[in-house]
């Protein structure tokens, strides 16, 4: 016992309640740093976020390395932290503490045990700006590597012009082997579990030039969820932004907002030239070391991982 809560590790029934938690955290955060416009709910609108959620949730349940809970002495979650493990690297998917509750020492706790120092080959964080956590997360062996900025925009049909090939991804381990050989050459590890998982959730496309992959991405899905894309080449970005947004487009979705490493300048030159424009939600990358090459890559939406 740890004053009036306890630390357990997260079983499936928690689902509800700490999505609860994270999505009243989140709803804090904006509230705080002046997101929020006057006429939004008190509350954050639950149903409508789990609807996009609800698929990444699942995933991240079943795969993960460590995923705990705070729970209060009367059964009330008060917060939770999950961490995946893949290919070495250890990286934090959430650390959500209810607004009502923090600066109790359930932060620190809950990172000591989702989040321990000295665990994984390489360990990173895709992180808001909120000092509180931030402060944390350099407690535990990360650093800044780069920032990341929301674009968004009414998505169009446009094209580009390339020389690449594109063809739909299948759920077969040729694909697979290809898609993972363009992530370890460009995060620096290989994540297979979460591949499958993207190919049984979205459509997925591959960027052939000379009968190579080059690169792949992932079109909206399920509640809009789509990416991640990554390029051999940052001179390909836009390419698979063109593709994006047209398929954003085809699919009905009204608004793309893509997080974007602002290290990937030729996509960020693209998006500005497309006339998307910048959301005032940013994110750190956080990690021990410069193994992801940001600038030719897109973090996926939702952005659990990268």
């Amino acid at each position: 016992m740890t004053g009036s809560f306890t630390f357990r590790r997260a079983l499936p029934t928690d689902d509800a309640a700490t999505f609860v938690v994270f999505r009243r955290s989140i709803w804090d955060y904006l509230r705080r740093s002046g997101m929020l416009r006057p006429d939004d709910p008190a509350e954050p609108p639950i149903e409508e976020a789990w609807t996009r959620w609800q698929a990444m949730y699942g995933h991240l349940g079943r795969t993960a390395a460590e995923h705990w809970v705070a729970e209060g002495a009367d059964g009330r979650i008060l917060g939770y932290a999950r961490s995946i493990e893949r290919g070495g690297v250890l990286e934090l998917t959430e650390f959500f503490v209810d607004p009502d509750t923090q600066a109790h020492g359930i932060g620190r706790g809950l990172l000591e045990r989702a989040f321990p120092l000295g665990r994984g080959l390489h360990r990173s964080i895709i992180a808001t700006q909120d000092p509180r956590a931030v402060g944390l997360y350099l407690r535990f062996g990360v650093a800044m590597q780069s920032n990341g900025v929301d674009f968004t925009k009414a998505p169009e049909p446009v094209s580009v012009e390339t020389d690449l090939v594109l063809v739909a991804a299948t759920d077969d381990d040729a694909t697979v082997a290809s898609i993972l050989s363009v992530e370890e050459q460009v995060l620096g590890h290989r994540r297979e579990p979460d591949v499958r998982f993207f190919l049984r959730d979205r459509p997925g496309v591959l960027y052939v030039r000379d009968d190579r992959v080059v690169g792949y991405g992932f079109d909206p899905g399920t509640g809009g969820s789509f990416g991640p894309i990554a390029m051999l080449d940052p001179a390909d970005v836009p390419a698979a932004l063109a593709h994006l947004e047209s398929a954003a487009s085809a699919s009905g979705l009204e608004r793309l907002d893509v997080l974007l490493p602002l290290a990937n300048r030729t996509g960020v030159e693209w998006l500005l030239g497309r006339g998307f424009h910048v959301l005032p939600f940013w994110v750190l990358y956080l990690a021990d070391a410069p193994f992801v090459r940001y600038d030719r890559c897109v973090t996926t939406a939702p952005p659990a991982i990268l």
